[in-house]
This record gives structure tokens, sequence and C-alpha cells, in this order.
């Protein structure tokens, strides 16, 4: 009795102390176990990240700034794009149910202050009611003045403080495009700002028009191909699109020319969208042509523009004048968008096509979702970041979406242009003279160099010589390698911002976290004379392939960059490339045909594309090593480029912007020195001597390096040819002699 009592009381006091002990012991995968083993493996595993649907993300800027600008064109309109917001904001009486959706989201405070604050030239801060504003368009020229982060409802000083649900009829919008239009004649450069959406009309606009289209036939979970222009249209349809849990293709107008037919006919062939929407119907008449020939099923036909004449193509405005035909609620719209499948195709962006016919990279909300959160670092409210996200690339580039719904998450503005990445715009928004300046910019590697020689420009005209530049508090760099020369160079033109370097792809943008924002350039660590790129973002995964052995290369060892999790599409549409994916250790990775190295302290640079990659004798050169070093020495853009050698196989060209007081010998002895013989130049000219004004770039900003091998070629060529003359009239000289 005793000993079984005892053997109890043992046991008790077991469970007591002992398995709590047990239990707090951390458990570890054999995945964990391994990483713990092999740190001096090129392979680093993500975390985990918190999965929303897209609309609960951006959701959270609804909240926080509902009567905030939520989009700002600094360009002139659709004609139809303000009846299209005006016949949203009012609601019929039997659609009542549009406002309950916003009011449940909204919850309004009644203590907001009703002043704007306004800085003058002296710095001064002076309070202007909203109405003394409207009566005097040229207080807003004042930068940055006129968005107070402490008043977030005092918009750009013409978005009225108390807003309800009578404000927004078409008197108010056509005063807010009024006043825009009578500022236009103070601005002295190309772009003004002539249209704006707060959060409350954005929503209301893509609930009303979400509602026509499902009383027309459109179905959640179906397909839209967009082939339109930047503009207030492409984001109330982005937002009706998360709404409706649409997959959408956006895809560039230009591929309703001619010349863009083909393409067009492959996209509708792998596609069959049950949507399309083109900017008018005659530009939309490829659409119909293509659906005739390959026989496809008619989509709902949609255009920004009202019709001329009786067709097929129905205007976003007629959809959205049909709301009050959907026999739903509003409101459920709104709750099944929060609940939207984590699998669920969110869109597909189309690559381009530089080596064949495009390729769909289609994303998954769980991707998208993946993007929002590990990349929510970028554009932040905090910092001021997406105070006014300048956003130039066309909506068929990655780069749109992503950003556009980053700033929607943090409750900022999306500031569009329409010329694409064009530098005079990015002048314009940063240093014009309006209230929108920019707070984030993105910049390619030829933009910084353009951009120093545009502000360079601008300055010897300005008042005192100056530019103010203050408003950016970030600059992203990216598309190609950028070096820290750029880095100190794009320093040099934003002293005030903090500059960073991001890495994207349209199988998988946000896959890297820059860990340098409040570290001075002199802490960056770099490889040579090449940046990082970052560190991997939570979600993802990334190794170093040793393709020749077949296995994770070593920490410091160049070879290619694999990805998995995170965004990274698992395939590419209808199978295609199927080569680029593989499965191992239960992840999905993708070659994303880069060649990088991991240093020890998980840092990640990118050397260049594999494509790009110059074997010369057997042994390969990465042209970024080669660029990188020239423009250290002298100063200007640098270009690597192969060129054929009878022996070698390939041997590195540099082409220059300009020689800069350097001579081609010392330049190439500089190169002997610092990187080997291994990495000799075969020869070395300036833009000028092989024909090129500049370097020749495409839409993405990224320099055409195949067209400056052709010009080299070229080059190349007419001197031998001017060799082989001189030579035969030498040899015909002394015949005769």
């Amino acid at each position: 009795m005793w000993g079984s009592l005892l053997t109890v009381v043992i046991l008790l006091l077991l469970a007591r102390y002992l398995l709590p002990a047990i239990l707090s012991i951390p458990f570890h995968n054999k995945h964990e176990d391994k990483a713990l083993n092999s740190d001096d493996l090129a392979e680093i595993e993500g975390e985990t990240w918190r999965q929303m649907s897209i609309f609960e993300h951006i959701e959270l800027g609804l909240k926080k700034s509902p009567d905030g600008p939520a989009i700002v064109c600094l360009f002139q309109p659709q004609s139809d794009l303000e009846d299209l917001v005006v016949s949203c904001q009012s609601p019929e009486p039997d659609t009542q149910d549009a406002l309950e959706p916003i009011d449940a989201i909204i919850r309004r405070s009644d203590s907001r202050n009703t002043s704007l604050e306004i800085s003058d030239s002296n710095g001064v801060n002076k309070t202007k009611s909203p109405e003394s504003l409207w009566q005097h368009p040229a207080s807003h020229s004042q930068p940055n003045g006129i968005h107070d982060s402490r008043d977030p409802y005092g918009v750009n000083g013409f978005t009225p403080k108390k807003v309800d649900k009578e404000t927004y009829g078409r008197s108010s919008l056509r005063q807010e495009t009024h006043w825009l239009q009578s500022t236009s004649i103070q601005h002295t450069h190309a772009i003004t700002p002539v249209f704006t959406l707060t959060y409350r009309q954005l929503h209301r606009a893509a609930l009303r028009l979400a509602a026509g289209l499902v009383a027309n036939g459109a179905q959640p979970e179906s397909t839209i191909l967009i082939l339109i222009p930047n503009g207030g249209e492409y984001a109330i349809l982005l937002w009706a699109c998360v709404l409706l849990r649409i997959t959408y293709v956006s895809v560039d107008p230009a591929s309703l020319d001619i010349r863009g037919f083909t393409m067009l006919k492959h996209m509708l062939q792998s596609l069959r969208p049950q949507l399309v929407v083109t900017p008018d119907p005659i530009s939309g008449r490829a659409i119909e042509v293509a659906i005739q020939e390959l026989q496809l099923a008619q989509p709902l036909l949609l255009c920004l523009s009202r019709p001329s004449a009786p067709s097929d193509w129905t205007s976003l405005v007629m959809i959205a004048n049909d709301a009050f035909k959907y026999k739903g609620k509003e409101a459920t719209i709104v709750s099944s968008a929060r609940k939207d499948r984590q699998n669920r195709i969110h869109y597909i962006l189309y690559t381009s096509g530089t080596s064949g016919l495009p390729k769909g990279c289609p994303l998954t909300v769980s991707g998208m979702s993946h993007d929002l959160y590990s990349q929510a670092w970028l554009v932040d409210s905090e910092s001021g970041t997406a105070k006014f996200a300048l956003q130039q690339a066309h909506n068929s580039r990655a780069i749109c979406p992503l950003q556009t719904l980053q700033t929607w998450r943090a409750g900022g503005c999306v500031l569009m242009t329409n010329r694409g990445l064009d530098v005079e715009d990015i002048a314009d928004a940063v240093c014009g003279t309006h209230p929108y300046r920019a707070t984030f910019v993105v910049l390619s590697p030829p933009m910084v160099h353009e951009l120093a020689v545009e502000l360079s420009t601008r300055r010897q005209t300005a008042h005192n010589g100056r530019l103010d530049t203050t408003s950016v508090k970030r600059v992203q760099l990216g598309g190609d390698t950028v070096t820290k020369d750029l880095l100190a160079k794009c320093a040099a033109v934003f002293p005030q911002s903090q500059i960073c370097v991001n890495h994207g792809m349209s199988e998988g943008p946000g896959m890297f976290f820059w860990p340098f924002l409040d570290k001075p350039l002199h802490e960056i660590s770099l490889f040579g004379e090449i940046c990082p790129i970052g560190v991997p973002a939570p979600g993802c995964s990334i190794r170093i392939w040793d393709d020749g052995a077949n296995r994770t290369a070593s920490r410091g060892q160049l070879g290619e960059l694999h990805i998995a999790r995170g965004s990274i599409i698992e395939s590419y549409w209808a199978g295609r490339s199927s080569e680029s994916f593989y499965t191992d250790n239960n992840n999905r990775w993708f070659n994303t045909g880069d060649m990088a190295i991991i240093d020890q302290d998980g840092l990640v640079f990118i050397l260049g594309r594999k494509k790009d990659m110059i074997k010369r004798a057997g042994i390969g050169i990465m042209p970024a090593a080669i660029e990188s070093s020239i423009e250290a020495l002298i100063g200007t853009q640098t270009i690597v480029v192969p060129v054929s050698h009878p022996v070698l196989g390939a041997e590195p060209f540099a082409v220059l912007g300009s020689y800069n007081g350097k001579g081609k010998e010392e330049i190439q002895g500089h190169i002997r020195t610092a990187l080997g013989k291994d990495y000799a130049l075969g020869g070395v000219a300036s833009l000028e001597e092989i024909g090129l004004s500049h370097f020749p770039v495409n839409p993405t900003h990224k320099i055409m390096k195949s067209k400056v091998q052709t010009a080299v070629e070229r080059y190349l060529k007419s001197r031998l040819d001017s060799n082989k003359t001189f030579e035969t009239k030498v040899q015909g000289f002394s015949i005769v002699n």
C-alpha cells in the first residue's frame, strides 16, 4: 500500500516539475537541423507570414485614411472618368445598400481638426480653412505643405473635411476638377495634377462597378483582360477585381496595334477571358477580329469611353449605372472578398517576351499577400514614404500592381504619370510647383544618370540655383546591378533620402529585404564594387546552386540563384518552360537565371544574368564585375558585351559613356591589375565611336545589351574593313614604286 502511494507521489512530482520542462524544449524539424549544421552552405530558409486576402490588405488603408487621396493622376484623364466616378457616388434609392459596406468599414471620428497647416517660403506654419483654400488656388503651390500628416482628412487642400453621403455629388467632383484645371497655368513644366480619388470615392466606385459587372453576367473567379493606359480607371478596375475575386491580366495597349496582333491572339487563346477592357471600341476592333479568328466565346466587351455608335462594346459608366440591377447586397461582395481563396490566381503577368512569345506568370492570392506582407517595409506610412508614392511603370509591369497595392495597404497615395519611365516626369513630380511632390521614387541605374543630368540642367535656371528634393523620403534602386558609385550618385541627387536596393521579377516580386535603411553608405557591405540586394524576406527561401557539381554552392561561391516559397509562382501559365521549376525537399524551386553569391552574413549579391556571362577560354566572366570596376575609375556609365575571338571563343568589350579624360590603355591596364588577366578586355570604345548617342533601353529602362553588342560588332567590322582597304592601298603603292 505504502509502495503504491509512494509511486503515485513520485509520478505527481514528475508531472509537476519535469513534464513542463520537457514540453518547453523547442522543436526543430529536419530542415532546421540541416540549416544549423550547414552554415557554410549558400542556402537560407525564410519564415512564415500571416495569410490575408488582398482586400484585407488594402482595407487597412481604407480604414486608416478614408478621406485621404488614394490616387492622384498628373495628367489629363479620359473624358468619361469624371462621369464614372460621379455616377458611383450618389446612390439611387434602390441601391442604398451600396453605402453599408463603406460605413461598416470606416469609423469616423467627430473630433477632426477642420483646418489645414501650410508652410510659407520661410518655413513658418500658417493655418487656413478649407474654404479659403478653395477661393485662392495659388495657395496650393507650396511644396509638401498641404497634406499635414497629423490631419489625414485635410487632403491637398480641396477635399472637404466633413464628408457625408451627400458630399460627393456631381457638383463637388466638378468643383475639384475645375480647381485643378485652374491651377495648371501656374505650373511651368509638362505635367499638371488634374485628377484625384479619395479612398472613400475609390471604394465606392469600385463597389458600384463590381455590382454592375455581376448584373451584366460577370462571375467571381473569372478572368479579365485589361489593355488600358495608367489612370483612374485602372485604379478602379484593380480595386473592383479584388472585390469580385476576378483574375486580372494587364497588357500593354500597344498589343492592340497590328504589330502586336500575333501576341494578342496568343494571349486570348491561352486565357479565354470572360471580360475584356480597351480604351475605346475602335482600338478594341483587334479584339473582335482575334476572337472571331480563334472562334472563342464572346466575352463581355468593355471600354473606357462611351461608344459613339451602337456596338457590342459597353462603357464602364454604363456598367456602373446597371448596379441597381444587382439583386444581392453589396455588403456581401465585401464580405466575400475578405474570404478569398489563398490558392486562387490573383493575376497573370506576362514577361517582356524578349526571347520569344511572352510567358504568363500566374500569381496566387497567397503569393500577392506574401508580397504585401514581406515588402511592407518599403512603402510605409510611418516614414512618410507612402504619402505620394510615384508610380510610372505601366500597369502591365510587375512593379505597378505590387507598388499600387503596397501604397494602398499603407493608406498612402499612388502618384501616377502616363509617359512611362520618363525622367522629366520624375523631375516634375519631385520638384515641380504643385502640392503632390513625390515621397517615394523607383529608379533603374540608367535613370539615375539621366535624372542627375536633368536636375542639374534645371538647377541652372532655378531661383538661387537650388532645387528642393526633400520631399523624397526613400528611393528604390533596381532593375540591374547597382554599384557603390551608383549608390553614392543617387545619394548625392537625394541627400536627405534613404537609398535602398530591391530586386523583383515577374515570376515573383518582393523576395528580399534591405537591412541598411538606417545605415550610412560606408557601412553597406560590398562585393568588390557591387552592392547587395539584401537578405531573404520573410517567407522566402533561397539557395546558390553549383550547376557543375549539381549541389548547393558554398558561401562566397558564384552560382545560380534559386528561390522557393514566398510569392514565387509554381509554373508558367499553360506549363511553358517548366524546366525553370523543380521540386526538392518539399519546396518548389525556381531557377531565376541570375548568377549570385551569398556571403557569410547572409547578404545576397547578384552579379548578372547567366545568359550574359562571357566564356573566355572556358572561364566564366560576369560583365558586372568589369563594368563596376571601370565606372569606379572613370566615373561614367559602362556596359560590357562579348565579342567573338578565333582562339578564346569570346572576349569582353567595354563601351563607355565617355572616356572622361582616361585613355584606352589605362583602362585596360586597370582591369588587368584589379581583376586579373582572365578578365582582360578585348577592346574599349565610347558610345560615340560605336555610333550611338546613348545606351538604348527597353520600356522598363533596362539597357538593351543586344543592341549595344550589335553596334560594337558593326564598329569592329568597319575598322577591319578600313584596315583591309588601307593595306590594299599600301600594297598597290609598293608595287607601283
